[in-house]
């Protein structure tokens, strides 16, 4: 079951913490991954940290012209994304960020160092890998993440509960005979969170979910608020008070809206917390539909094992 995955975090997130104390990790280069480990180091250029985000397939089809770039992190919870290892390729050494050291990613021959997640087998979607590579993250950037693991420790039961009533009022939204878009919104580092969170309800569930910037929806997404779902994650931040005032706009126009804004840390941090009531929600709503399995269109997309 996912929910043994989401059990888990509190546990495997000290691990990481324990393990990683000591990192330092490289800027002003790229942070290279696909899905979920593309969305991580966007929290952190959205904190100020001078590093450079890439979609790995972007990166590989549009940008890397030539072999011998010079160095680059790649960041891939399996080892075995298939985009990511393409452009292991084109660079001349990497920081291999992974939860596998011995996949495809953490044997290649471009590989300088190695940072592990130590996150443990995950088979549903990327829940405590997602949170073990934001520690990894935060210790290498010189945060320290700690109090936020003991709060996600802590509070994991009211998660729980919040993850739960989120997803009852999804399920109730997608049972409605009229409905139209719903979307996650965030501001500043959880931008990455709302995606994320889309991601991981999207696959879990097959109920289609996009996650984007706050101000990317007032400007213009807005329009089409009547029957839609919007999701906001609006912990106490620069842009809150605009949150707020966006969810009651498109609640007069026929949103039904619902609001995450307590998570017991401070703004910087909420990234490490604010996914754990998506997983909850997502979990719910995977039960509840009966869909034993997120990854059957296709399956997962990784290199042939």
């Amino acid at each position: 079951m996912m929910k043994n995955e989401i059990y888990e975090i509190p546990g495997k997130a000290q691990l990481c913490y324990e393990k990683n104390k000591e990192l330092v990790l490289p800027c002003k280069v790229p942070y290279i991954g696909m899905g979920s480990s593309y969305f991580a180091p966007m929290v952190f250029k959205y904190l100020g940290v001078n590093i450079f985000p890439e979609l790995a397939s972007e990166f590989f089809n549009y940008e890397v012209q030539y072999p011998g770039l010079g160095k680059a992190v790649l960041v891939s919870q399996s080892g075995k994304s298939s985009e990511t290892l393409w452009c292991a390729d084109k660079v001349e050494s990497f920081t291999g960020v992974m939860n596998d050291i011995n996949s495809p990613l953490g044997t290649h021959r471009n590989l300088s160092e190695t940072i592990e997640l130590f996150a443990g087998k995950e088979d549903f979607s990327s829940t405590k890998t997602y949170i073990n590579t934001l520690i990894a993250l935060y210790l290498g950037f010189g945060f320290n993440p700690g109090p936020a693991i003991e709060v996600i420790t802590r509070d994991l039961n009211l998660y729980e509960t919040e993850g739960e009533n989120l997803g009852k009022e999804i399920l109730k939204f997608y049972r409605k005979k009229k409905r139209r878009g719903l979307y996650i919104i965030g501001n500043g580092p959880n931008i990455a969170t709302s995606q994320l969170a889309a991601l991981v309800i999207s696959e879990s569930t097959k109920i289609p979910v996009q996650g984007m910037a706050m101000a990317q929806y007032d400007h213009g997404v807005k329009e089409a608020a009547n029957g839609s779902f919007i999701i906001a994650i609006n912990p106490k931040g620069k842009a809150s008070k605009r949150t707020s005032g966006l969810l009651k706009t498109v609640k007069k126009a026929g949103a039904a809206t619902f609001e995450l804004n307590n998570f017991g840390v401070e703004e910087e941090f909420s990234p490490l917390v604010a996914p754990v009531p998506f997983f909850f929600a997502a979990n719910y709503i995977a039960e509840k539909l009966e869909i034993d399995s997120p990854f059957i269109v296709g399956g997962k997309v990784t290199t042939v094992t």
